[in-house]
């Protein structure tokens, strides 16, 4: 497994898709997860600093975990399957580890909500990551960095085959 951190997402023009780009932690890969806008809305969100006064879904589950006596551990994208990347929350209860699938966007909400580690199962970074034409892409958010971040989305962008769309 391969451990990473949500990077930044991108919105596609006018449609109600978006791309999150995870990036690897201790190295230079990029993961592209392709979700709806509204999925990743509490991401964005959170990396903007933005607080909303009433919880989303993954604010739901954490509480009902915790309060359960579980202590959230980690997420893991662990494999594709027609398409879908599927992915659990991992809890630690008692004496052993508990997982809970769900879709990546919550998923990745939960992992930066409460600052737990995402991690990727190697082949799914094997055969869906990149690297930027950067040496080096920070996952810092000031704005001289952001462009940076949208160089990485082009070096994707540009190598898309969008003809089945």
């Amino acid at each position: 497994m391969v451990e990473v951190t949500a990077h930044t997402v991108v919105k596609l023009g006018e449609s109600k898709y978006c791309i999150v780009l995870l990036k690897e932690r201790s190295g230079p890969r990029l993961l592209p997860i392709w979700m709806r806008v509204h999925r990743a809305q509490p991401i964005v969100l959170w990396m903007k600093s933005i607080r909303l006064a009433r919880p989303r879904t993954h604010d739901l589950f954490i509480e009902v975990a915790e309060r359960l006596g579980g202590e959230l551990l980690r997420v893991a994208m662990y494999a594709v399957e027609k398409g879908t990347l599927l992915s659990r929350v991992i809890l630690l209860k008692g004496d052993g580890e508990i997982a809970v699938q769900c879709g990546a966007s919550d998923a990745i909400a939960v992992a930066i909500t409460k600052d737990i580690p995402i991690v990727v199962a190697d082949e799914i970074m094997r055969v869906a990551g990149f690297t930027s034409r950067q040496s080096k892409v920070e996952a810092s958010t000031t704005e001289s960095e952001e462009e940076d971040k949208l160089a990485a989305f082009r070096d994707f962008i540009e190598g898309l085959d969008l003809s089945g769309f």
